[in-house]
Protein backbone atom coordinates (compact mmCIF):
# COMPACT_ATOMS: atom_id res chain seq x y z
CA UNK A 1 0.00 0.00 0.00
CA UNK A 2 1.54 3.31 -1.06
CA UNK A 3 1.12 6.47 0.98
CA UNK A 4 0.26 9.80 -0.64
CA UNK A 5 2.86 12.49 0.11
CA UNK A 6 0.00 14.91 0.87
CA UNK A 7 -1.68 12.64 3.42
CA UNK A 8 -1.56 14.62 6.71
CA UNK A 9 -1.03 11.42 8.72
CA UNK A 10 2.40 10.99 7.15
CA UNK A 11 3.61 14.62 7.09
CA UNK A 12 6.11 15.82 9.66
CA UNK A 13 4.77 18.36 12.17
CA UNK A 14 7.00 21.11 10.74
CA UNK A 15 5.57 20.65 7.26
CA UNK A 16 2.01 20.69 8.61
CA UNK A 17 2.72 23.96 10.41
CA UNK A 18 4.24 25.44 7.26
CA UNK A 19 1.18 24.45 5.23
CA UNK A 20 -1.14 25.92 7.85
CA UNK A 21 0.84 29.17 7.77
CA UNK A 22 0.64 29.25 3.98
CA UNK A 23 -3.11 28.64 4.14
CA UNK A 24 -3.59 31.48 6.65
CA UNK A 25 -1.53 33.82 4.48
CA UNK A 26 -3.53 32.76 1.43
CA UNK A 27 -6.80 33.53 3.21
CA UNK A 28 -5.39 36.88 4.33
CA UNK A 29 -4.49 37.76 0.73
CA UNK A 30 -7.92 36.63 -0.42
CA UNK A 31 -9.67 38.96 2.04
CA UNK A 32 -7.37 41.82 1.10
CA UNK A 33 -8.33 41.29 -2.55
CA UNK A 34 -12.03 41.30 -1.65
CA UNK A 35 -11.55 44.57 0.25
CA UNK A 36 -9.73 46.08 -2.71
CA UNK A 37 -12.48 45.01 -5.12
CA UNK A 38 -15.20 46.43 -2.86
CA UNK A 39 -13.28 49.70 -2.54
CA UNK A 40 -12.92 49.87 -6.35
CA UNK A 41 -16.65 49.28 -6.80
CA UNK A 42 -17.49 51.98 -4.25
CA UNK A 43 -15.14 54.46 -5.94
CA UNK A 44 -16.61 53.66 -9.36
CA UNK A 45 -20.18 54.01 -8.11
CA UNK A 46 -19.34 57.36 -6.50
CA UNK A 47 -17.88 58.59 -9.81
CA UNK A 48 -21.07 57.76 -11.71
CA UNK A 49 -23.52 58.48 -8.88
CA UNK A 50 -21.92 60.98 -6.48
CA UNK A 51 -22.86 60.34 -2.86
CA UNK A 52 -24.24 56.85 -3.54
CA UNK A 53 -22.09 55.23 -0.87
CA UNK A 54 -23.01 57.70 1.85
CA UNK A 55 -26.71 57.30 0.96
CA UNK A 56 -26.30 53.52 1.09
CA UNK A 57 -24.67 53.70 4.51
CA UNK A 58 -27.38 56.09 5.80
CA UNK A 59 -30.11 53.75 4.54
CA UNK A 60 -28.30 50.80 6.09
CA UNK A 61 -28.20 52.54 9.47
CA UNK A 62 -31.93 53.36 9.30
CA UNK A 63 -32.72 49.77 8.27
CA UNK A 64 -30.65 48.38 11.14
CA UNK A 65 -32.45 50.59 13.67
CA UNK A 66 -35.83 49.49 12.28
CA UNK A 67 -34.76 45.85 12.43
CA UNK A 68 -33.66 46.19 16.05
CA UNK A 69 -36.90 47.92 16.98
CA UNK A 70 -38.91 45.08 15.41
CA UNK A 71 -36.79 42.53 17.26
CA UNK A 72 -37.38 44.36 20.54
CA UNK A 73 -41.12 44.56 20.05
CA UNK A 74 -41.32 40.86 19.08
CA UNK A 75 -39.26 39.83 22.11
CA UNK A 76 -41.31 42.02 24.45
CA UNK A 77 -44.63 40.73 23.13
CA UNK A 78 -43.58 37.07 23.27
CA UNK A 79 -41.81 37.19 26.66
CA UNK A 80 -42.50 40.41 28.58
CA UNK A 81 -40.26 39.44 31.53
CA UNK A 82 -37.32 38.11 29.50
CA UNK A 83 -34.40 40.44 28.80
CA UNK A 84 -32.96 39.95 25.30
CA UNK A 85 -29.37 40.64 24.26
CA UNK A 86 -30.69 42.43 21.18
CA UNK A 87 -33.01 44.64 23.22
CA UNK A 88 -30.10 45.93 25.31
CA UNK A 89 -28.30 47.19 22.18
CA UNK A 90 -28.94 50.82 21.28
CA UNK A 91 -27.12 52.00 18.11
CA UNK A 92 -27.52 55.65 19.20
CA UNK A 93 -25.65 55.10 22.48
CA UNK A 94 -22.27 53.39 22.05
CA UNK A 95 -20.89 51.37 24.93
Amino acid sequence: MSHSPDDPKFLPDLEINERLTQLKQSHGHYYQMINLEVWALIETMDQFFPGSWSRFMSNRQVSMKQFLQRQRSQKQSSAPNAQSEVSSFDPDHPV
